[in-house]
């Protein structure tokens, strides 16, 4: 598989949908996207056995605010700056990009930061959704160290960080962030081929193609249908559809983590062949749970997305808004998510839900 102008408007529409409803809009960068492929040819998608396992994959996202990136385009190019520094660190070349976070709008990113750099797209990614975390990746779960964090903005500049750990990593790195306006591309939990295979969440830029693809043969088809086939084809459930009666923000402290610091909670009302069911929806960054008469329908990290009726799209959390018309979707997590140590990360507990996971078989048993 490789990425081209042609299939990239559909792999961004997988994105937006495994964004949970966080990661910024794929669309803000899609349009860079396309022209560094152009630019720069087709991005080659590579599996682990196909590189040398004693050679560098180098994940790559943006940290900062989405909203940044619709006024501070950039330039692409920060992969550049930031392959050169890594391979300088390490004293090894550099295998493969990888995809951070394959949720919202760092997923086509990778494929431009990818193009820049004169790398293949690893078939992978670190989290398989979105999550607001920088330690919320699947190798910090496996052990792989997090230092250091090589951030670059698009004036070239380049600031390599070092921590004891991911949350201190984190906090310094978004220093750096924010001194640059807030918007800046790092790499971090930087690893051989050989570590990655065992340590980051496999197939996942396949899996949202797919997405997409099915995405794309739905159109004209009622959104009900197209959610109802995404869940057939992915092992999901079509939770409901519903309209939107209440949003409600709680404040939270200023001193939570980034994981914590945001909280909407969403009432739905059943509309159609679900009237007279209420559910309600707890987001954060993302849609964390969905609880329907107490009891629990979904929980992260499962992939929560909801999606407008009539445009048929997926809802950030920051557009819930009255009267909107959805359908509510639950995909089931990668299985990496699953163990003890990864649900302390990642598991409703993690974004302040006073909730444990549930699985979504055991949900709807």
């Amino acid at each position: 598989m490789e990425f081209d102008q042609a299939n990239l408007p559909a792999f961004a529409r997988g994105c937006d949908v495994l964004g949970a409803g966080g990661g910024g809009p794929a669309g803000h960068v899609l349009p860079l996207a396309r022209y560094a492929v152009a630019q720069h040819g087709p991005v080659r998608v590579v599996r682990p056995d196909e590189l040398p396992a004693d050679e560098l994959v180098m994940p790559c996202a943006y940290l900062g605010a989405p909203d940044v990136l619709v006024e501070r385009i950039g330039t692409g190019r920060e992969s550049v700056g930031l392959r050169r520094q890594v391979e300088a660190h390490f004293g090894r070349p550099v295998a493969a990009l990888m995809c951070t976070e394959v949720g919202g709008l760092n997923g086509p990113s990778s494929v431009m930061f990818a193009a820049h750099a004169g790398l293949p797209l690893l078939d992978a990614d670190a989290m398989g959704r979105a999550f607001p975390g920088v330690e919320q990746v699947a190798m910090q779960a496996a052990g792989v160290t997090a230092s250091p964090s090589i951030l670059a903005d698009e004036h070239e500049r380049v600031v390599t960080v070092q921590a004891e750990s991911g949350e201190w990593l984190e906090r310094l790195a978004r220093s750096v962030s924010s001194a640059w306006g807030d918007r800046s591309v790092t790499s971090e939990y930087v690893m051989t081929v050989e570590q990655a295979a065992k340590s980051v969440v496999l197939g996942s830029i396949s899996r949202a193609a797919n997405i997409g693809r099915v995405l794309e043969e739905c159109a004209g088809a009622p959104t009900t249908a197209a959610v109802g086939r995404l869940a057939e084809e992915l092992g999901g459930i079509r939770l409901a559809e519903c309209r939107v009666t209440r949003v409600h923000r709680v404040k939270n402290a200023a001193t939570a983590t980034l994981a914590t610091n945001s909280r909407r909670t969403v009432l739905l009302e059943g509309v159609n062949r679900d009237e007279g069911r209420w559910l309600r929806l707890e987001a954060g960054h993302e849609y964390h749970a969905v609880l329907e008469d107490g009891e629990l329908r979904a929980t992260v990290p499962d992939i929560i997305t909801v999606f407008d009726v009539h445009s048929g799209e997926p809802v950030p959390v920051r557009e819930l808004r009255y009267g909107l018309r959805v359908v509510v979707l639950a995909l089931p997590c990668p299985p990496l998510w699953l163990t003890p140590d990864a649900l302390r990360l990642v598991g409703p507990r993690a974004f302040g839900l006073a909730i444990d996971y549930v699985p979504l078989a055991v949900a709807h048993a």
